[in-house]
């Protein structure tokens, strides 16, 4: 099968055939392969709005932590959806540690 992209010529000689209603379609044509499926996990898309100080906001923080904005949005998501569980977005082992790990205020 030929994957090269059409020329110029090649897509105008189409466009006119489908106005003339000279293209046909061969319903007795093999039906293409279906891509594989994807290795990594599939991620759904939303779109959301922002009002800009809190966009600026994200961006600051998401700069301070080395990572894009989308992404520190899934952590935060994925926190507070953890938090809607079972109110613990974090185990109690990694609490206990960090607290500890913490100096008595002066």
């Amino acid at each position: 099968m030929n994957t090269d992209p059409l020329s110029e010529q090649q897509m105008d000689a189409m466009v006119a055939a489908v106005a003339a209603g000279e293209f046909t379609f061969d319903r007795g044509a093999p039906t293409p392969a279906l891509p594989p499926k994807p290795d990594a996990e599939v991620m759904a898309v939303y779109s959301m709005r922002l009002p800009s100080d809190v966009a600026q906001r994200l961006a600051a923080v998401a700069k301070s932590k080395g990572v894009k904005p989308s992404t520190l949005m899934r952590q935060y998501v994925e926190w507070c959806l953890a938090t809607e569980v079972n109110d613990r977005p974090i185990s109690l082992t990694d609490a206990l540690r960090a607290l500890t790990q913490l100096r008595p205020a002066a």
